[in-house]
């Protein structure tokens, strides 16, 4: 079975977009949240040193400068802006029209294959402050001089509470993109401009991780595979996100994103597609700040924690649990844990060459 799919665009589910809220202001709902990453698989973020002397040494995790690994806040925030992208629904920030091409590379090739037009009008990348849609509003955008704001939520550095080791692993290909595979990156739907792009791409849970018995030569010196030092499962990491100004929805919504649902886990890091990244995220505590009742002298501050910071985030998060939309489903489908007990791979060179119109359907049936 393909080690990812495609969670589906529900055109009948447009953005919903609204004016942004400038920081300055103190109507809405600013605080911060407490959170604990524990890994459910080996997980990796790789130490980048640059320079083809470190291609054949053991890869070693990212680390802070007091020598403690660490996942960027950074990766966090990318994480949860897709999926608030995927689940809000929000815009897709990093396609087509202003400054995005819409162009996916194809490595093998080396060509380009332009989808710029292939994403129903609706989902195109804000492109004014006025009509934001909730990941812009929550994350930012950059686009243009008139459509540039630094969004209304950070993420400090998950910095690890509690490691356990792991042996160094020679991965297996990590195989590059292949969208010249059309009939897996486009729907067989006809929007009235030719096929639409089939949806965001996530990464099943696996079982086991696979691992290659050393490196995978190629024609060049350069391997295909990476050698690399994970952390093992049961390792803690913790952070912190913030929250300024925002609306009481958009907070509902970045809940759902940060801990989803009971029977999902996130997939983060390096390595997916070998089953590395999965993990559990669980908020320690929350504070939420009323910033106009504060400077009125009123009752302003509210902190959550253990059981009812459970039940706060689970009635918040209910219009999300009780959703049952395409892209939902898909989600619950792909990111489903404990993992589905089948064996994942990636098809072969020869058969996206053999079976250029076949779909990802039909391999996963073979």
């Amino acid at each position: 079975m393909n080690p990812y799919d495609f969670v589906p665009v529900d055109r009948d589910r447009p953005p919903q977009r609204r004016p942004y809220r400038p920081h300055n202001l103190t109507e809405g709902l600013s605080g911060r949240l407490q959170c604990r990453i524990t890994a459910e698989s080996p997980l990796f973020i790789p130490e980048y040193k640059g320079g083809r002397a470190q291609l054949r040494e053991v890869k070693r995790f990212l680390t802070n400068s007091e020598g403690r690994e660490i996942i960027p806040g950074s990766s966090l925030k990318g994480l949860f802006r897709s999926l608030v992208e995927t689940v809000g629904p929000g815009c897709w920030l990093l396609f087509g029209r202003g400054n995005c091409s819409g162009e996916y590379r194809d490595f093998e090739e080396r060509i380009n294959f332009d989808y710029h037009n292939k994403l129903h009008d609706a989902f195109y990348r804000c492109n004014d402050l006025k009509s934001l849609c909730p990941a812009c509003r929550l994350f930012g955008v950059i686009n243009g001089r008139n459509c540039s704001y630094g969004g209304n939520v950070t993420f400090s550095d998950a910095v690890c509470v509690e490691r356990r080791e792991h042996d160094p692993v020679y991965t297996i290909i990590l195989s590059a993109p292949k969208p010249r595979h059309e009939s897996w990156y486009l729907t067989g739907e006809d929007n009235g401009n030719g096929r639409t792009v089939a949806g965001r791409k996530y990464y099943y849970h696996m079982s086991d991780i696979a691992t290659a018995g050393e490196y995978l030569p190629r024609n060049s010196d350069k391997p295909q595979n990476q050698y690399i030092k994970p952390l093992n499962t049961g390792s803690v990491f913790e952070f912190e996100a913030s929250f300024n100004n925002i609306d009481d929805d958009d907070l509902n919504l970045l809940l759902y994103a940060l801990f989803l649902e009971p029977g999902l886990r996130h997939k983060l890091g390096n390595a997916k597609p070998a089953g590395l990244g999965s993990v559990l995220i669980e908020p320690l505590r929350l504070e939420i700040f009323d910033m106009d009742s504060r400077y009125r002298g009123g009752d302003w501050k509210r902190t959550l924690q253990g059981e009812p910071l459970t039940a706060d985030i689970r009635e918040r998060t209910s219009v999300y649990r009780d959703d049952s939309g395409p892209a939902i489903s898909a989600l619950r489908r792909i990111w489903q844990w404990p993992p589905l007990p089948v064996n994942f791979s990636y098809p072969g060179y020869r058969w996206f060459k053999d079976n250029p119109r076949r779909t990802m359907a039909e391999f996963n049936s073979e």
